[in-house]
């Protein structure tokens, strides 16, 4: 019994452990010879990955079964994928984000859900309106993970509440990035919640936004070389590097 638990610690000392989880916005389509679909299973094989699935600003209107294989590949790699919801700034009618949510879940297999243009101010009615959001998507199961996007700093009653599990609290250019600095508040949470994504990075300042993903209290993390009006139309060209820098963060 004994040589069993040793054998078993000594395995968990081996097994890799993360200080980042790769959240890739994977708007782009899984099919053609160029379809970005397979290397986020590749890379959900070696790291933590999170993909946020996005048919047409929301689920679309029928099943695509390109999609269906692309989502199989990542879970199936270990990855978890979450559905893209429009929330508008909380202007979008409630029942059209539940309307979206069951959309979603009547065509494809997902773990949760990315409430994206959230709110990050203190009104009352905004966080109720995430809070019934997040209700909503916890009644169907638990286990369903809710990422928030405000795109930058928010106020701690989002999480405190919470509204969400995670929240994209920097979203924005290399340069924007290298004079961000978290809210205080955020050092009192679990890093897990927090996450980063940066486009118009290139490869050598990604190695730098890595560190300083990680120094800024960071559990997920997205770097491209893309850049506006779309910058998640494709991987950065240095995909396979940044899912190496990712591993070797401290």
């Amino acid at each position: 019994m004994k040589r069993v638990a040793a054998l078993a610690f000594a395995a968990l000392l081996a097994a890799p452990c993360f200080a980042l989880d790769l959240v890739v916005p994977a708007y782009f389509y899984p099919a053609g010879k160029k379809n970005p679909w397979p290397q986020l299973a590749v890379a959900a094989a070696r790291a933590p990955l999170v993909a946020i699935l996005n048919p047409a600003s929301g689920p679309g209107t029928f099943t695509d079964p390109n999609y269906t294989a692309a989502i199989a590949g990542v879970r199936s790699a270990g990855g978890r994928v979450i559905a893209y919801v429009s929330t508008r700034y909380a202007t979008r009618p409630l029942i059209e984000v539940t309307a979206d949510i069951n959309a979603y879940l009547g065509m494809y297999a997902v773990d949760g859900f990315f409430l994206d243009e959230m709110t990050n101010d203190a009104d009352a009615g905004h966080l109720a309106f995430y809070q019934s959001a997040y209700n909503y998507i916890k009644a169907l199961n638990p286990a369903y993970h809710v990422m928030g996007n405000p795109g930058t700093n928010t106020q701690e009653a989002y999480a405190s509440l919470p509204v969400a599990d995670s929240f994209v609290v920097f979203e924005g250019n290399a340069t924007s990035y290298s004079a961000y600095v978290p809210a205080a508040w955020q050092a009192g949470y679990a890093r897990s919640r927090f996450v980063h994504i940066v486009y118009k990075s290139d490869k050598k300042q990604m190695a730098k936004d890595v560190a300083n993903a990680v120094a800024r209290g960071a559990g997920g993390l997205f770097v491209t070389s893309d850049k506006l009006p779309n910058p998640y139309d494709v991987l950065p060209s240095y995909w396979k590097d940044e899912v190496t820098e990712v591993g070797a963060a401290p």
